[in-house]
């Protein structure tokens, strides 16, 4: 694989992730909205995670176009 090969593999992971991430991160939150303290915990975890994969596939995205232009 050339080096341009493996950059648009990895841009199209990246917004996976961030697309993952998002929808991770909302589909959590009509598990927050209760009184069981477990599931409130739980959906907190993936909140997190959510969370950590969006950010994590924006700076990966903005530092592989940050060195095409």
């Amino acid at each position: 694989m050339t080096q341009e090969a493996i950059r648009k593999v990895v841009k199209a992971l990246a917004l996976i992730a961030f697309t993952v991430g998002g929808f991770g991160s909302v589909l959590c939150v009509p598990f927050a909205i209760t009184n069981n303290l477990w599931l409130i915990a739980t959906a907190g975890i993936y909140f997190i995670a959510g969370g950590i994969m969006i950010v994590g596939g924006l700076v990966t995205y903005a530092l592989l176009i940050k060195d095409e232009a």
